[in-house]
């Protein structure tokens, strides 16, 4: 059972969850578990994080988590094996998360395409939280309860009102599950804050990952800090809110 503050990040063995993991691990003050649907993958990020000498991380703060966000029963068993090793969850970053075909296809209905993204990016999010809820519960360390989402800035209803990238006839399968998970998360923030939780979301910006095919702009190392800061920024800059860099975002 670790000492330091422990936080789950799902879909961890890459991407934004990978350098969210790397950035906590590197202050020493956190025991990251690796939450990945292949195993293998997670211990293999955990190698790579280690041997990554941009920034010093020691392999004892990470610990891989088989988990995938299609699964209850894997989820459920991701919870039990924390309460067996651990006895409690300090931070939860629900990160999972896919952005595929927008469209229907050869092979896919639009109906099931809708239902693929909202298995994952909604369905498989609230599992997560509920399945781990009670061990968040019993956290005691400071700075614990807390439940960050990632979002994304293109569930804003404001900014798909624009033109350009942000206009809403874009990735309209995709971020319709961000909007949701959005209201999903002010639903945990307003249900939770008497208990001492703090509950957000963040909009990491359009980074270059699998998730997109390398396509973004933004370097997903800086992405991932505000993952990270809505993860451990105190309450009232980030609590019922999804968040950038610096500010509350628009709904």
């Amino acid at each position: 059972m670790s000492s330091k503050t422990l936080v789950l990040i799902t879909g961890a063995n890459q991407g934004l969850g990978y350098y969210a993991a790397q950035q906590m691990a590197a202050t020493g003050k956190y025991h990251v578990l690796i939450g990945a649907r292949d195993i293998k993958k997670a211990e293999s990020a955990i190698q790579q994080l280690a041997n990554d000498s941009s920034l010093q991380v020691d392999a004892g703060s990470l610990e891989p988590l088989l988990i995938d966000a299609n699964s209850d029963e894997s989820i459920d068993a991701a919870a039990q094996s924390v309460a067996q090793t651990h006895g409690r969850l300090d931070i939860l970053m629900v990160n999972a998360g896919i952005a595929g075909d927008q469209t229907a296809t050869s092979s896919k209905t639009l109906r099931q395409t809708y239902r693929e993204h909202y298995e994952t990016n909604v369905f498989g999010a609230v599992q997560t939280v509920e399945s781990f809820l009670p061990l968040l519960k019993k956290s005691t360390v400071p700075g614990g309860k807390r439940i960050a989402f990632t979002s994304s800035g293109l569930s804003s209803l404001e900014y798909a009102l624009q033109e350009g990238i942000y206009s809403a006839e874009n990735y309209t399968v995709y971020r319709s599950t961000k909007t949701a998970l959005n209201m999903i998360m002010l639903g945990y923030a307003k249900s939770l804050e008497k208990e001492g939780f703090v509950v957000s979301a963040s909009d990491p910006g359009y980074c270059g990952t699998n998730l997109n095919g390398y396509a973004g702009m933004k370097d997903p190392r800086d992405g991932a800090k505000v993952l990270v800061r809505a993860a451990v920024e105190s309450k009232d800059k980030v609590h019922a809110h999804v968040i950038d860099e610096e500010k509350f975002e628009p709904w």
